[in-house]
């Protein structure tokens, strides 16, 4: 087995870092996924000694791991068919989670269907997984069909100070649908949904509402990745007594007509491919096309007994 010097990484390290993550991403997802301040912000908000590592081999980046949240290991290696390497890595982030814990923890992670060295090293050290998501993709070629809106059903632009709290309830309710949602405090909604980072646009976030009420039916929140010049539909949900209206269809279209005026022609979304609300279907009748799978795979450990 080659050796490797693996530490805690250094702000020196955070170009090469980036680098590496947004290749493997690019290969993996067909986009680098994140940018250079979005790994500088995220690692201001992670415990570099405890929550990270780099792994050099002559003075070369061969490897870099990251434990986010305290539970979700990635890994991230220059040659991808380094499984030792992975192995390594995944082995520290495994030990600094026992050692921190005093209870049993549920580790999650993701992996591209590409990506043939995450997935044996995850199925073969003790990693399940029963949840899988097809990434979907078209070009606008030309403006949308207009989106048809029910009767009492308005749309407008998410407005920041007014409407989060409002926006988090509607979107969990909806979530409560998805055989794999795990319900978020509005803190933790907020962070998954990058609402911390630069690249949030509230812009791109449109709520569909009742007239009289103004009540939130539905939402549709989108993020531009500009690397890519690509629109990403990251969150549809119409909630359950509002659906089966064409709520969700006429807020997919906005978006994208959203999308269109703005030149941004290339649109990606991710969902569950097995959706209790068959919504691999609606994203189908509007041209788009699963192009990219990738699984999550769960494993339970426990921390060691005390001494």
């Amino acid at each position: 087995m080659r050796q490797y010097s693996v530490r805690p990484p250094k702000v020196s390290d955070l170009e090469s870092v980036h680098a590496l993550i947004a290749k493997q991403n690019t290969i993996d997802y067909g986009n680098p996924m994140v940018t250079a301040d979005d790994l500088r912000n995220k690692w201001q908000q992670l415990n570099l000694e405890d929550d990270a590592c780099v792994a050099y081999r002559d003075n070369d980046l061969a490897g870099y791991a990251e434990l986010l949240e305290g539970d979700s290991p990635y890994i991230y290696i220059a040659d991808r068919m380094n499984i030792d390497l992975a192995f390594q890595l995944l082995m520290i982030l495994e030990g600094k989670v026992s050692s921190q814990k005093k209870e049993k923890v549920n580790l999650f992670t993701r992996v591209s269907e590409k990506n043939r060295t995450l997935l044996q090293l995850f199925a073969s050290n003790g990693y399940h997984s029963t949840l899988s998501f097809l990434v979907m993709e078209m070009t606008l070629d030309q403006l949308p069909h207009a989106p048809q809106w029910p009767d009492g059903i308005i749309v407008r632009t998410f407005i920041r100070g007014q409407d989060e709290q409002a926006t988090y309830r509607a979107d969990e309710e909806a979530a409560q649908d998805k055989g794999y949602h795990n319900p978020l405090s509005y803190e933790g909604w907020a962070k998954r949904m990058r609402m911390d980072q630069d690249s949030f646009d509230p812009s791109l976030w449109f709520l569909a509402c009742e007239g009289r009420s103004a009540e939130i039916a539905g939402v549709v929140l989108n993020l531009y990745a500009q690397p890519s010049n690509t629109g990403w539909v990251d969150h549809l949900s119409v909630r359950r007594a509002w659906r089966n209206q064409g709520i969700g269809r006429a807020l997919l279209l906005h978006s994208l007509t959203e999308f269109y005026w703005r030149n941004i022609r290339q649109i990606k979304l991710s969902v569950d491919s097995k959706s209790l609300t068959n919504a691999p279907r609606l994203y189908e009748s509007i041209g788009m096309k699963p192009i990219q799978q990738y699984h999550i795979y769960r494993k339970a450990i426990d921390s060691p007994p005390n001494e």
